[in-house]
């Protein structure tokens, strides 16, 4: 016993060894930081390819390459906008992918830039509408004459998949039971077609995104909304290239990149925005605390950091910021970004009662991104002043019921499962039986009064009466146009306005900016201890060959994994793909 003890001691000395080793490789594989000198007649290089997200945790980690977010390529060019070696911004859209809120975001930013009096040149070999919606702001916009390179205008799009068919074929059950009219999460699991609330719902949405896409396009470009609306909708090439992007005004030159900064750019330094280093705020007394929240509402973390993306709201860690902002007597206000579709509707109402606490003590208001709805509106209501962009989702005041079963599948494969309860819902949540009469009548009654708990924190958040949020509840999704309208957001703007607000009610003139939660670095991650894992390594893996069917699956596994815990959610239809 005592050699196998020896062994076992010896196995573990060595598996300790190279983990220290490797550590110390890795660290030191890390190519140091060059500094950047930034020379006078300098454009900034803006290269937009693959998905950028509002924030990223974590940053100079070489083996997790998320593209720059679209929150410091804002900070930066607020800093190259007063920077006068500065003199313009090289834009480079390519296959940019981001949700609406965060494109129409940067392209304020974008126009700030350019109406400050500095160039932008935008250049692109193929781009897509949302990439081409960046570049329509650039003073000339320049296309790679080939007729194989060129514009894709789709448009506005929704594919909601409904997967009852083949749930129904593997023999298993999902019971939905929904508050509010347009209550549609869930539906992709219980029907095989969309119900009429949920097409009407988002008809409306896709109308309001479509809208404000052509109008924005259009005054770019100097052309009508008619005229939009008709390249859209009837021309006959699904790729405008070559002479025709030119006749439609999508275009202003026809050449190759090389000779766009041989003859544009000649004389111009380049600096990769990644290198460029922006201004940080100067040190006040007076803080205003910017906390994001981003992803879905969950009791605890579901997804590595590896695997898909990391990006969820918990309680434990939007306290932990809640109560460093709290203990910070320079901290006067508090922005809180948010970027959710909801979830769990306790974790949602833990939030919300530490957010009310905090703002006994200091102003608080939401800057909404992307999407703000369900739980992410609920911990969004009691902030003192809300923000949204014209293209932000939110509302969606409802709440869903999910109850997954395998009976019919456990029966075909003759499976034999006997219960044995005390206690009339000892078995409550088992997958195995379909649920109750009585189980369902349960869980409508703890939805209903989830239901009103909702309205009523939207009534004392919004100073709004009951009847009127009724009218705009029943989990009806709702574009940042349409939410100030009906009184659930107070104006529209970007996370800039919701700084300077949050000064106002703070009644302070001066102030700098503390972005939490802090960013991440290697070392981090190493503490936390989950690099050296087998599953970290295949999630890695997948992560790199497949990563949009990687992060696909994740979302609807997830999304089960969390009804299966806690049936009742505040959440939005959860798999949406905006074309």
């Amino acid at each position: 016993m005592k050699k196998i003890g020896k062994v076992i001691l010896w196995i573990f000395a060595i598996i300790g060894f190279f983990v220290v080793l490797s550590t110390i490789i890795l660290v030191k594989s890390i190519p140091a930081r060059k500094k950047v000198v930034i020379k006078p007649n300098s454009f900034l290089e803006l290269n937009l390819g693959g998905m950028h997200y509002d924030y990223n945790l974590y940053e100079g980690i070489p083996f997790l390459k998320e593209k720059i977010s679209i929150g410091k390529i804002c900070r930066k060019i607020d800093a190259a906008k007063v920077d006068a070696r500065i003199k313009g911004i090289f834009l480079k859209p390519e296959f940019y992918k981001a949700g609406w809120g965060l494109t129409k975001e940067l392209r304020e930013k974008l126009l700030e830039f350019k109406n400050s009096g500095k160039k932008i040149y935008a250049y692109f070999d193929l781009v897509y509408d949302k990439g081409y919606y960046l570049a329509s702001v650039a003073d000339s916009i320049f296309l790679n004459p080939s007729m194989s390179g060129g514009i894709v205008l789709k448009g506005v799009g929704a594919e909601i998949s409904f997967y009852k068919g083949l749930l129904d074929k593997l023999g298993i059950e999902f019971t939905v039971l929904h508050q509010g009219k347009y209550k549609s999460a869930g539906e992709q699991f219980s029907r095989k077609t969309m119900s009429q609330p949920m097409r009407e719902s988002f008809t409306k949405l896709i109308d309001d995104l479509y809208n404000q896409d052509i109008k924005d396009f259009a005054e770019s470009r100097n052309l009508s909304d008619k005229k939009v609306k008709a390249i859209m909708e009837t021309r006959p090439d699904f790729l405008i290239s070559g002479q025709r992007t030119l006749d439609l005004n999508l275009v202003d030159v026809l050449t190759s990149e090389k000779e766009f900064k041989k003859n544009i750019l000649g004389d111009y330094r380049l600096v990769d925005i990644a290198e460029y280093p922006a201004q940080t705020s100067f040190h006040s007394a007076n803080k205003i605390a910017v906390l994001y929240a981003q992803g879905p509402i969950v009791m605890s973390n579901t997804v590595r950091m590896f695997g898909g993306n990391y990006r969820q709201i918990t309680p434990e860690n939007i306290a932990k910021e809640l109560e460093r902002i709290q203990k910070m007597k320079s901290v006067k206000a508090l922005v809180f970004r948010v970027d959710s579709p909801g979830g769990s509707a306790l974790v949602s109402d833990i939030i919300w009662e530490k957010l009310e606490k905090l703002n006994v003590e200091m102003p608080i208001v939401v800057s909404m991104g992307n999407i703000a709805a369900s739980g992410g509106y609920y911990i969004s209501c009691g902030a003192d002043y809300i923000f949204a962009q014209p293209n932000t989702l939110t509302g969606s005041i409802g709440v869903v019921g999910m109850l997954p079963n395998w009976q019919n599948l456990r029966e075909w494969a003759d499976i034999n499962t006997y219960q044995i309860k005390r206690g009339k819902y000892s078995t409550f949540l088992s997958p195995n039986f379909a649920p109750s009469k009585d189980d369902k009548e349960s869980l409508t009654l703890l939805m209903e009064n989830v239901y009103n708990e909702f309205k009523d924190k939207v009534v004392d958040g919004r100073k709004m009466s009951l009847d009127k949020v009724e009218k705009v509840a029943q989990g009806r999704i709702w574009t940042g146009i349409d939410a100030v309208k009906n009184g659930l957001v107070d104006e529209l703007g970007g996370l800039d306005d919701a700084i300077a607000k949050a000064a106002e009610l703070a009644q302070i003139a001066d102030y700098s900016v503390l972005v939490l939660p802090a960013q991440k670095g290697l070392i981090d991650i190493l503490k936390e201890g989950d690099l050296f894992d087998v599953e970290t390594i295949v999630d890695l893996y997948l992560k790199q060959t497949n990563p949009d069917l990687f992060e696909d699956l994740l979302k609807e596994k997830d999304l089960i994994k969390m009804v299966s815990h806690e049936p009742v959610q505040l959440i939005i239809p959860y798999k949406i793909s905006w074309q």
